[in-house]
């Protein structure tokens, strides 16, 4: 499971696949900041080229940790579940109108832009 180094050329090709955003929050994230994540994770038999790497920021690579994409979008969709559960202040928070549950439908950064991209193709 060792990782090969990437050489600059191929973290710059990684960094321009979401124009310096994260895959997944969508945050801009400065090139020096970005980590490479692996969207199917080595460990469950992704490979380690750059078809299969995704620029996240520190946090989403961090909470992503070993999840493929669809095991870190059920981690996410079950956050509310486990903070209303949990967490008395967030409950607080939600019954004040602090703070708003919108939605457990989560769609990555890098999905949003794979539609963009879709729909301006479809135009021509």
């Amino acid at each position: 499971m060792k990782r090969r180094r990437l050489g600059k050329s191929e973290r710059q090709e990684v960094y321009q696949k979401c124009n310096g955003h994260c895959a997944y929050c969508g945050m801009g994230i400065d090139y020096k900041d970005m980590q490479v994540d692996h969207a199917k994770p080595l460990r469950i038999g992704g490979e380690d080229d750059l078809s299969n790497m995704l620029p996240a920021c520190r946090s989403c690579n961090h909470y992503k940790s070993t999840l493929d994409i669809e095991g870190f979008r059920r981690y996410l969709s079950g956050i509310h579940k486990r903070l209303m559960r949990d967490s008395i202040p967030y409950q607080v928070a939600e019954r004040f109108g602090i703070v708003e549950h919108k939605t457990d439908d989560v769609q990555f950064y890098f999905e949003k832009l794979e539609g963009r991209r879709n729909e301006k193709r479809g135009s021509y």
